[in-house]
């Protein structure tokens, strides 16, 4: 019964709907439909502010891929106390305290304590311990027979020529200084004869002699 009841209200009511717009609504049905209205952001900058904006992302992104790529500074850097390297070379973890000397290809990082230590190194013992014969300055010493010497100085053999705090370092053909490279540094050793010391080697390697296979090396 209920059910029957509720198929007859609808019959009715449909039956008094007939399918004409409410009054209400005419005048809204009439109007004219207006355009929507994008908003396009895009638009309304300028090119010359995307380019700007560009080039500071790829500045970032470059920056983060430098940072990412940036080489560790060695157990064996820390040890030595410098490491070969232009001043945008500085490796990660390199001590605030080190400071960058320029010298071309022979760039550095280096710790002021060793910049210290090198100025203390003797000269004389640099010059003989790299095959160089030292003058000493008649100034200097109290020898009646002394050849008269204005300035001491060290004398390299040929095929080396003298570096202050490194002593006589092996040269090219063209006279250019010959420099260690990384691999050299961080394996410990490279072949060489007294006069064949290499620029840039630790302070504290030592020459070993062993015929052809002599070298210069890490102590021990």
């Amino acid at each position: 019964m209920k059910y029957l009841s509720l198929i007859l209200f609808s019959f009715i009511i449909l039956s008094s709907c007939d399918g004409n717009t409410p009054s209400e609504f005419e005048n809204v049905a009439k109007g004219e439909v207006k355009q929507a209205v994008q908003a396009n952001v895009l638009s309304s900058a300028a090119a010359a502010e995307y380019a700007l904006d560009y080039e500071k992302v790829d500045q970032i992104l470059s920056d983060i891929s430098d940072e990412i790529n940036q080489p560790n500074i060695l157990k064996s850097d820390v040890l030595r106390g410098w490491y070969i390297g232009s001043e945008s070379e500085k490796k990660y973890g390199t001590p605030d305290t080190w400071i960058h000397i320029d010298d071309g290809e022979n760039s550095k990082w280096i710790s002021p304590n060793m910049l210290e230590e090198e100025s203390m190194t003797d000269v004389r013992q640099l010059c003989k311990g790299t095959a160089g014969v030292y003058f000493v300055s008649c100034l200097e010493t109290s020898d009646a027979e002394c050849e008269y010497v204005g300035e001491s100085y060290c004398e390299c053999s040929a095929g080396s020529r003298w570096k202050d705090e490194q002593g006589c370092i092996q040269i090219t053909e063209r006279g250019s200084l010959v420099s260690i490279n990384n691999e050299e540094l961080n394996r410990g050793w490279y072949f060489g004869l007294p006069n064949q010391k290499k620029l840039n080697t630790p302070a504290n390697w030592v020459w070993v002699e062993e015929g052809r296979k002599s070298v210069w090396r890490i102590p021990n």
